[in-house]
């Protein structure tokens, strides 16, 4: 139940970010070429964070 519980939160980190980017307001990088890969970017970073906390705290 850990690791399927450490799963569902990495998964859900990347998709509050693009769910934050979805909506129709004035949002940073949203006039620039190369906003969506700095969004991928800060996603996977953001995703590779919560792996390594879970990973520290022994939940994955």
């Amino acid at each position: 139940m850990k690791f399927l519980a450490s799963i569902t939160i990495i998964l859900a980190v990347p998709t509050i970010i693009f769910s934050l980017w979805g909506v129709n307001v004035p949002l940073p990088f949203s006039t620039s070429e190369m906003g969506f890969i700095y969004i991928i970017g800060i996603a996977f970073i953001c995703a590779i964070g919560a792996i390594v906390m879970l990973w520290r705290k022994d939940l994955f």
